[in-house]
């Protein structure tokens, strides 16, 4: 007989019997599989692997502690391994010291050679060709440090360092008076890092800097067949104005404020955040937003007031997910941090109206819509208006799951698979509790309410509303019913 699976504390039902929808991202590095464990019962939905700052060697590692945790626990835990790689951002290199110290006023020289171990003088960068003139700015680290060219030198250039500070290995580079247009989208490192991805079957895979929907064909050409999602992450001001094309080709969106911030004007990217957040929402793509979170919290056991302000507002503003980057990668309080970062979340959950929400997207939705897309909004005020306690989506690639979710349902929505890549992928929807079910279409639906009952989602007596998604022969995110089921006392 097979054992019952577990249900992760962070999956069962608040007082009122709801669950967080906002989805929590934690970076993780060489954390091994207690660690992975506990992040994973904290209600970590994504992990997220930055190869710019790990090795292949240590993201397999994570993989495996990560897939072998959820496997031994029996859990029904959906966790989506989002797999993050450099493109065309140009970067800092190697130091002799994990950081070192600049104070103002110094001399400061970016060398040519990568080589060359760097200090406290000079570091190498990953562009080398003679672009910067003396006067030129440069931003390092998210625009946390300052440099002003001075000159070029036959090694490089030589700066003047603009504000005291700490440089860490393999920073972000920002030029913000050039666009850099010859940096391939991808590199030889990162043609091999997705094929690591495709190896391992991850989720998720996104190139930083993307700059136009040229950049995430090119990605797509080389996962080929991969049911891996494309994430494109905004961080530039090519992705910024390219912003509606790369959103019809994406699968999902994360929007970098930090590197963002550096190359656009500072107070134009909260306004540009709103914007890309409300597009997502209206496409039904899955947008992300990460970089500064809780950024003092890699050294402060609680966020700043304004840190927990900027996060609930982007809950409220739509984001399905929120990213916490050196938070948890390199932090000092990593479990704090997701802890804190969920009640944050489902503070601003409650004090956001969705519906007026729904009449919103009901009215900037383009018109027509499609049949699947009319029936999941169906289901949306259908359950409102006979008080359904749950939505359940039957889907095989996540198409009809999303579309539920993109009217923002004030109830649970369990979106049933009998596909295990599409029950993690649907781990990164704001309001969907995937449920992977290992039998067959015959009892999906006896399981999954099962399932909810389990979570006291629901009750014997309640009513669920059901929509069955994707069938054999019909495409993506088609949807051939909607029905009012009784939740059975046998259930």
């Amino acid at each position: 007989m097979t054992a019952p699976r577990a249900h992760p504390r962070a999956l069962h039902a608040r007082d009122g019997g709801d669950v967080l929808r906002t989805k929590i991202c934690c970076t993780i590095a060489s954390f091994g599989y207690d660690n992975i464990g506990r992040l994973i019962e904290g209600g970590m939905n994504v992990a997220r692997l930055n190869l710019s700052h790990c090795t292949r060697e240590e993201a397999e590692t994570a993989i495996t502690d990560l897939r072998r945790y959820l496997k031994e626990k029996n859990t029904t835990a959906q966790v989506a391994i989002w797999l993050d790689i450099n493109g065309p951002k140009i970067r800092t290199g190697k130091l002799a010291q994990p950081e070192v110290h600049l104070k103002a006023g110094d001399e400061f020289t970016f060398v040519n050679d990568a080589t060359v171990i760097g200090d406290n003088t000079k570091v190498t960068s990953t562009y080398t060709k003679e672009l910067l003139k003396a006067g030129d700015k440069l931003f390092v680290d998210d625009g946390l440090l300052s440099f002003t060219v001075k000159e070029r030198i036959p090694e490089g250039i030589l700066c003047s360092i603009d504000n005291s500070g700490t440089l860490g290995e393999f920073k972000g580079i920002n030029m913000p008076s050039y666009v850099i247009e010859e940096l391939p989208a991808v590199s030889s490192k990162d043609a091999l890092d997705i094929s690591f991805a495709m190896k391992h079957n991850v989720d998720f895979i996104t190139v930083s800097c993307i700059r136009s929907l040229e950049d995430i064909q090119e990605v797509r050409l080389l996962l080929g067949n991969s049911k891996t999602k494309v994430l494109a992450k905004i961080e530039n001001k090519r992705g910024l104005d390219n912003f509606e094309d790369i959103l019809k080709t994406a699968d999902g969106i994360v929007i970098d404020r930090g590197y963002l911030g550096a190359e656009v004007d500072i107070e134009i990217v909260t306004m540009e955040q709103k914007r890309m957040i409300m597009l997502a929402n209206i496409m039904g793509k899955s947008v992300m937003v990460a970089n500064q979170m809780f950024e003092s919290m890699k050294t402060n056991p609680r966020p700043t007031r304004s840190e927990a302000a900027d996060t609930a507002n982007a809950v409220m503003d739509g984001a399905d997910g929120l990213v916490l980057s050196a938070e948890t990668a390199i932090g000092h309080y990593v479990f704090e941090a997701l802890d804190v970062m969920r009640r944050v979340a489902a503070q601003a959950e409650k004090n956001t109206n969705y519906l007026d929400y729904q009449v919103k997207m009901t009215r900037s939705v383009p018109k027509p819509i499609s049949v699947s897309e009319s029936i999941a909004s169906s289901a949306v005020l259908t359950a409102s208006q006979v008080n359904a306690a749950i939505i359940i989506v039957v889907t095989e690639l996540g198409g009809t799951a999303r579309l539920v979710a993109k009217y923002r349902p004030q109830i649970p929505v369990i979106a049933a698979t009998l596909v295990p890549q599409t029950a993690r992928q649907l781990a990164a929807t704001f309001g969907l509790v995937p449920y992977y079910h290992d039998g067959t279409d015959a009892n999906v639906i006896e399981e999954t309410v099962n399932f909810a009952v389990e979570l006291g989602l629901c009750k014997p007596g309640d009513i669920a509303v059901i929509t069955s998604g994707q069938s054999v022969g019909f495409l993506e995110g088609t949807t051939t019913q909607m029905q009012l089921y009784t939740i059975p006392d046998t259930a």
